[in-house]
């Protein structure tokens, strides 16, 4: 089977195609590699590409008008950006970047617009994605305006292990990310991100080494945030 193919059937969102247009959609599709730091598209650039992550991850980031950036949103295999583009995107509100090395699968807008017309049912879903990733936006604009640091950091670290952890032999859950990005991703200086982990790791609540974090005590650090946070979250 083509890869591109198997990776597009193994998306949710094109999972329950025919099997003639998932294979229409992969032969019209483009695989690229990307090295980690590599921007895939700018701000301000035309959307006119749908992209779907079959390795690594991407990192969707929007820059303030400091020019500091804050991540949106990390993104693994299967899952879908740029989307914005079938609805009324005509330039990239943001830019995308590989935090891995990765593969992606590019689908032109023209195409995929295609797509929708043949089935009005994928346009439902493609709006109940759009619609759940800013329910998810304006959810963590409230955490960064009103959650004192720890409460971010600690819910950005459980979102993180739920969507990205690496379980281990001895049970600990591997986060792959750097301090800068979890500081990028909870609208925090770095400086201020280490002063917070070096507390919770005296608390035995995790461990940090180079490029990742590792959650020692998932349960604590859930009973952790609770005691701290102004509202519940569901992780």
């Amino acid at each position: 089977m083509d890869r591109r193919l198997w990776y597009i059937k193994n998306a949710a969102l094109f999972s329950w195609l025919e099997e003639e247009e998932l294979q229409d959609l992969a032969m019209s599709s483009e695989m690229t590699s990307c090295r980690r730091n590599t921007r895939l598209f700018f701000a301000e650039e035309p959307s006119d590409n749908i992209y779907l992550v079959k390795e690594g991850r991407i990192k969707l980031l929007r820059a303030n008008e400091d020019g500091r950036e804050m991540i949106l949103d990390i993104l693994g295999p299967g899952e879908i950006f740029g989307e914005m583009a079938l609805v009324d995107e005509e330039f990239r509100s943001h830019s995308a970047e590989a935090v891995d090395d990765a593969l992606v699968c590019i689908i032109s807008r023209e195409h995929f617009e295609g797509i929708l017309q043949r089935h009005p049912e994928m346009t439902l879903r493609v709006l109940k994605l759009i619609g759940l990733r800013r329910r998810e936006l304006e959810m963590r604009l409230e955490d960064l305006v009103f959650q004192p640091l720890a409460g971010r950091l600690a819910l950005g670290l459980l979102w993180q292990a739920k969507r990205h952890g690496v379980t281990e032999t001895d049970g600990e859950i591997r986060i792959p990310l750097t301090q800068t990005d979890l500081a990028n991703l909870i609208g925090a200086s770095r400086e201020a991100v280490a002063e917070q982990l070096k507390e919770m790791r005296l608390l035995g609540l995790l461990k940090t080494s180079y490029r990742s974090i590792k959650l020692t005590d998932l349960e604590g650090l859930k009973k952790f945030f609770a005691k701290i946070s102004i509202r519940t979250a569901t992780i």
